[in-house]
């Protein structure tokens, strides 16, 4: 596969994945990664991914911002509880799409759709979202690395 086959497989099945929680994003990138030609290959494969996922999820925050509405009884209470949060802070709402964005808990599926339903400036998702995207998938894109570097360092003791 060429490069810009494999850069523009990486974007557009970081976007599925964004949008299909059953996909897996990480093995998907993890996959992909794995036919980068360098290092330089591959950090434009973590910039791709992330713009992809951030792509998708810009579709589950609009469907969230229009789509979700609130219901009575405790599913309600819950909705409502965590809304009265995204408004009174923010930057704690910024915080949980950060954290979300990074580590996937809790799921940044349900973050976007959380953060377009309770209104947060779009500008603001994001661009914490791919900073935590950016971290994400950097951080991914070492493993492999630190792996490697292990095995050599036990199989040569």
């Amino acid at each position: 596969m060429s490069e810009s086959g494999l850069h523009l497989s990486c974007f557009f099945l970081s976007i599925l994945s964004a949008l299909m929680p059953w996909l897996n994003g990480e093995v998907l990138f993890l996959s992909l990664s794995a036919f980068a030609s360098s290092s330089f290959h591959v950090a434009i494969l973590v910039l791709l991914a992330s713009a992809g996922q951030m792509t998708g999820k810009c579709a589950l925050y609009w469907a969230g911002r229009g789509t979700i509405p609130i219901k009575k009884g405790r599913v309600g209470k819950s909705l409502n509880s965590w809304r009265a949060r995204f408004e009174r802070s923010p930057s704690k709402s910024l915080g949980l799409v950060f954290i979300s964005a990074v580590s996937g808990i809790p799921p940044f599926y349900v973050i976007t759709i959380l953060s377009g339903a309770f209104r947060l400036r779009f500008g603001r998702f994001i661009a914490v979202g791919i900073c935590g995207r950016l971290l994400h998938f950097g951080v991914l894109a070492l493993v492999p690395q630190l792996g490697g570097r292990l095995f050599h360092i036990f199989a040569n003791h």
